[in-house]
């Protein structure tokens, strides 16, 4: 099978906080894996395909956190016998700073 995407993954887990924009509810999770496009995490938490989050990951290795804004491009629900729900990837629309995040 061909490979389509466009940057090599990581797979790793990191620590992670998302925040969906415009809600007050933070989530702390680990990443799936990662790449310079995008990242995916596992949650019990439904998104929906175009959901924007706040984002702040803690690269291995990096002294700070890094922050993003993030979009939900796929979605897949788990079988019952996953520790989490759903598998949701997201693609990095933005590198910002702190600063120009909401509720971090």
């Amino acid at each position: 099978m061909d490979e389509k995407r466009k940057f090599t993954r990581l797979e790793q887990e990191m620590p992670l906080r998302q925040k969906v924009e415009n809600c007050d509810i933070v989530e702390c999770l680990k990443t799936q894996d990662i790449s310079t496009g995008g990242l995916r995490i596992a949650t019990d938490t439904p998104l929906n395909i175009g959901t924007k989050l706040n984002i702040e990951v803690n690269i291995t290795g990096s002294s700070s956190p890094y922050y993003a804004i993030g979009e939900v491009v796929w979605y897949k629900e788990k079988d019952e016998t996953a520790n989490n729900k759903f598998d949701i990837g997201i693609r990095f629309v933005r590198i910002v700073s702190k600063s120009d995040l909401d509720g971090f």
